[in-house]
């Protein structure tokens, strides 16, 4: 009777764990809703500012989220304005308790190692965006950075991407290249942080050797 009644107990636990939904596993992908609802819900939804050689975390996760126009490339020059679904770097900032200088430079590194500054751009922090640029115009939302992601395909529809609310080339900066087309290189992918060795990061004020 004993060992009948520890095998039943064994086939109950097998069949629990079996029927079980994970609504307790906060890593079951099914119960977040990204950018979908009122606010920001997503599954690595943490962002890491490098300022002064002081790093600060943040989760934009709880920001609210607003319909916002982005490009799409399309060939070599041209950019098709879309809407997306996203979360203002206003916002972020905020939560995040940073303010620099308008003025100052802004980069991003995202977590494949993509970073304008130091490749494109050849370390002329002239020719990034300001943080007042980036500020007023900037948001985050989630895409799907395709098979270059070192994660790929787990991060489909779900890595934090940047665009820019603007639909129009007249509303860059000259410095920036006048076209929403020129300032590709900062829609950043990739940005978010998921540990300390596979993460994202914005620069304020990038230092460069």
């Amino acid at each position: 009777m004993k060992k009948f009644l520890n095998f039943a107990l064994f086939v109950s636990l097998i069949a629990f764990y079996a029927c079980d939904d994970g609504s307790e596993n906060t890593n079951n992908t099914n119960e977040y809703t990204f950018m979908d609802g009122n606010t920001a819900d997503c599954e690595f939804g943490t962002v890491s500012f490098l300022m002064g050689g002081q790093t600060v975390r943040v989760d934009i996760n709880g920001l609210d989220v607003e319909v916002l126009s982005g490009a799409d490339k399309i060939g070599a020059e041209n950019v098709e304005i879309v809407t997306r679904r996203g979360v203002r770097f206003s916002a972020i900032l905020d939560k995040a308790e940073i303010t620099a200088p308008d003025d100052a430079p802004f980069n991003a590194i995202g977590r494949d190692g993509y970073d304008p500054l130091r490749t494109r751009l050849e370390g002329d922090t002239s020719k990034l965006p300001t943080f007042a640029f980036v500020r007023d115009n900037a948001y985050i939302y989630v895409g799907y950075p395709g098979d270059k992601d070192p994660l790929y395909p787990e991060m489909e529809g779900k890595t934090l991407m940047v665009d820019f609310d603007l639909e129009d080339d007249a509303e860059v900066p000259e410095y920036l290249g006048s076209a929403l087309s020129a300032i590709g290189m900062f829609r950043w992918k990739m940005v978010e942080y998921i540990n300390e060795t596979t993460a994202g990061l914005f620069e304020i004020n990038p230092e460069v050797e």
